[in-house]
């Protein structure tokens, strides 16, 4: 469970920026001077000019599920694009993809998740610290193309600051539903200027069973979903030194290792089994004031490394295989107030190979075929169908992409709050190899040749200060986004997503025109947020759902990469009631509209929802019970399907003892407690993989 996004009363003057209330655990509060690592001056939640939800590590070890969007799932605005239960990838405001950028402690999580829904992020929220949602300007920091917006997960393996002693804290929960547990523990030890970090974590999940009451769709799954076990196990090393004045340097390599099953309707043992290690090394330089370096604040360099693969399995074989080596540098400059202003400037420089192998007979590996001689013709064995070309062969040519990102973010206060300027400016380039593809399945020669965007984004935000108790907030952005590597070029099948991906190598850049609105409310007994929000896209990519299946004998749908111009407008709203000091009322509410501007729908956008909660705390016990109605989802894409609505009902108790120095936290939880058969609109599988019925879950966590 979690609880929805809201604020204790303050009885200090209203000194928050135009954000989205910061989102809590169940009955712990963040300290309103919670600082916000992805804001453009790491400032505090009340003092940074976008949209920004947070969640602290008590929200985050109260999170029932495993995945990154069952963390988030209950935040207005974002849900969880699931793909079984081992899969979950936020989509904001009825935006996913690459246009939803996933950070590892401000660097990319270098994983293919972006590209298709059965492809799990990289990030293992159990030794997160925090969890990030920032939208607007400073989105800009981290790629232009996080139009719907960023998703941070903060570790802080590498300390910035000393840490004396020894601190660290154990976890462990078990759920009845899929006979889950998961495990994780870490430890800091600090000697003077030094800190030495390791954390690890197991998890692992058998088959989860549906809800068992209400109709169920026909040719849907229920009961025992096959196939929908998982695993994990991970873990990282990190060693950092730092003064607490002049800044910090430190490295660390971590490990994450998946594996999971995708439930489908044929119950095929389909399996995914991503992979990276992961290096990171980072440090920043705070120069004395006073000397000639006095006008900057902060010099902060992050580099990191990911060697990532996975591997897509049939029983006794593997069928498909990625592998992707990515580099990403980052170099900020936090400068003084130059007059009025203050802000960040930076450069960002990224680098990746994609490779990988689809075969029947087998994948040992990225194929070569760079000895088979080619005069640079279109190969005899692709099959020309309904206007477009198939391909039977690995899906794509080995592709390397080269970014750099030059950006800039700036802010200052004015008479009524707070202003707040960002730019960015990015040069992407895609070379293709088609090596690993047969002669007898290359295209032209000219296909394979480089393409190069230059996609530039402006961003602006501001507050106005309406009463002690109110403040109004507008942000305005103008952003473009280059098109992937895969969407340009894939054709294919995918079997883990039982679909056949046409390329386009047509596909040009997506600009879309944003604006929201957000009012802000903070009195004595109750805290209200009211955002709305306008998206106009010019040219937006949208993977299409052909009326046809493969000509090779799968029966999978085909899907297109193609462009049209959309629009996204919808709404999202907060309130808090305190009826006393123990007890308080949540409610949440979010909808969204996604259409193309003909009014045909886009695929796969969130239903309506809202989000009732009435939470118990005293003394050492946290309770809450809360009930979550999603709507129906009749607006659908071309072929696509309509969803039915749910209800369902959840409920938690926790208690917390505390000693000398350790405390003790040990909680109940019952999700679906009317064992409610649900189905999830924006899961490709929402057929195959329903959402989970009844589960009792069992915690404790201890920390030292």
């Amino acid at each position: 469970m979690f609880s929805l996004a809201f604020i204790r009363p303050s009885k200090q003057p209203l000194l928050f920026g135009l954000c989205a209330l910061p989102m809590l655990s169940v009955a712990h509060t963040v300290d309103l001077d919670t600082v916000v690592v992805s804001s453009a001056g790491q400032n505090s939640v009340y003092d940074v000019a976008q949209p920004v939800n947070v969640l602290g590590k008590d929200a985050i070890d109260a999170n029932p599920g495993t995945t990154l969007g069952t963390l988030l799932n209950n935040t207005p605005g974002i849900a969880n694009a699931a793909f079984g239960a081992g899969v979950g990838r936020p989509v904001i405001r009825g935006m996913s993809g690459s246009r939803v950028k996933i950070l590892v402690n401000g660097s990319d999580s270098a994983d293919v998740s972006a590209m298709s829904s059965d492809h799990a992020p990289m990030v293992e929220t159990s030794s997160a610290e925090q969890v990030e949602v920032i939208y607007g300007p400073a989105t800009l920091m981290y790629g232009g193309s996080a139009i719907g917006g960023v998703v941070n997960v903060i570790d802080r393996r590498i300390h910035e600051l000393p840490d004396d002693g020894i601190r660290g804290e154990v976890v462990y929960k078990g759920s009845s539903n899929d006979k889950g547990y998961n495990t994780n523990a870490l430890l800091d030890m600090g000697h003077g200027n030094w800190t030495l970090h390791l954390d690890g974590f197991k998890r692992d999940t058998a088959d989860y069973a549906s809800g068992e009451r209400g109709r169920v769709p026909a040719n849907a799954n229920r009961g025992r979903i096959a196939n929908s076990d998982s695993s994990a196990q991970g873990g990282a090393i990190a060693l950092s030194w730092a003064d607490g004045v002049n800044g910090f340097i430190g490295g660390s390599i971590s490990t994450l290792d998946y594996d999971y099953g995708v439930p489908n309707l044929n119950n095929d043992g389909y399996r995914v089994i991503p992979k990276q290690v992961r290096y990171d090394l980072k440090g920043a330089w705070r120069p004395d004031p006073s000397r000639a370096w006095g006008w900057l604040e902060e010099w902060r360099t992050e580099l990191s490394f990911n060697d990532y693969e996975h591997a897509e399995t049939e029983p006794g074989m593997d069928v498909g295989f990625f592998d992707q080596e990515s580099w990403e540098l980052r170099s900020v400059l936090r400068h003084a107030p130059i007059g009025r202003w203050q802000g960040t400037v930076g450069i960002q420089a990224k680098y990746n190979t994609l490779g990988l192998c689809h075969s029947h007979d087998g994948c040992d590996g990225v194929p070569n075929y760079s000895n088979t001689n080619w005069d640079g013709s279109k190969g005899t064995n692709l099959d020309l169908i309904n206007g477009y070309l198939f391909s039977h062969d690995t899906p794509m040519p080995l592709t390397e992409t080269q970014q750099l990102g030059l950006f800039v973010v700036q802010q200052r206060d004015w008479q009524q709050g707070t202003l707040e300027l960002g730019a960015r400016f990015d040069q992407v380039t895609i070379q293709s190899d088609p090596t690993p593809i047969r002669v007898a399945y290359r295209q032209q020669r000219d296909y394979y040749d480089d393409v190069t965007f230059t996609p530039m984004t402006l961003s602006a935000a501001g507050t106005w200060i309406l009463s002690e108790q109110q403040r109004l907030g507008l942000s305005l952005a103008r952003v473009q986004r280059a098109p992937e590597a895969t969407e340009l070029f894939w054709n294919g099948d995918h079997h883990a997503t039982f679909s056949f991906q046409l390329d386009n190598p047509d596909l040009d850049l997506e600009t879309a025109y944003t604006l929201d609105v957000n009012w802000l409310y903070q009195g004595q007994h109750d805290q209200l947020r009211v955002a709305l929000f306008y998206y106009r896209f010019q040219d937006y990519i949208y993977n299409d759902m052909k009326g046809f299946t493969d000509p090779f004998g799968h029966g999978s749908d085909v899907y297109r990469h193609e462009q049209a111009d959309a629009r996204f407008r919808g709404a999202e709203f907060s309130w808090q009631h305190d009826f006393s000091d123990r007890w308080h009322l949540d409610l949440t509410a979010d909808v969204v509209q996604a259409e193309k501007t003909n009014g045909d729908s886009l695929p796969r956008t969130p239903p309506a929802s809202v989000l009732l909660a009435m939470n118990y705390e005293w003394n050492r016990w946290d309770a809450r019970i809360e009930s979550k109605w999603v709507d129906a989802q009749n607006a659908t894409a071309e072929n696509e399907q309509a969803s039915q609505g749910h209800t369902l009902l959840n409920a938690r108790i926790a208690y917390q003892q505390r000693f000398a120095h350790s405390d003790l936290m040990l909680a109940l939880a019952i999700d679906n407690i009317t064992d409610e058969y649900a189905i999830n609109h924006v899961s490709y599988l929402k057929y195959a993989a329903p959402m989970p019925g009844r589960n009792v879950l069992l915690s404790t966590r201890w920390r030292f």
